[in-house]
């Protein structure tokens, strides 16, 4: 399916493991990563983080993180093959 396929040029630039960075483990379950999403993206929003712009870069990277792990398709291509 070629809407799944990750798209590099949107990738952040340190392109940690998206386990990494929500932390959780590779047998997360969908609600515990929509739980460990939910958690950081309260702490690094931009709007409660204004005077911190590395807040906004871990942002960036949480939802980025979440966007694949949340999509099954995504999230099974990045297990199988990491970051292309």
């Amino acid at each position: 399916m070629e809407s799944a396929r990750l798209d590099s040029s949107i990738l952040p630039a340190s392109r940690r493991d998206p386990y990494e960075v929500l932390g959780v483990s590779r047998d997360a379950s969908d609600q515990e990563i929509k739980t460990a999403y939910r958690k950081l993206a309260l702490k690094y929003h931009p709007d409660k983080n204004a005077s911190n712009p590395e807040a906004s870069e871990l942002f960036k990277e949480v939802a980025y993180s979440y966007s694949i792990l949340s999509d099954t398709e995504k999230r099974r291509q990045y297990d199988t093959a990491g970051f292309e």
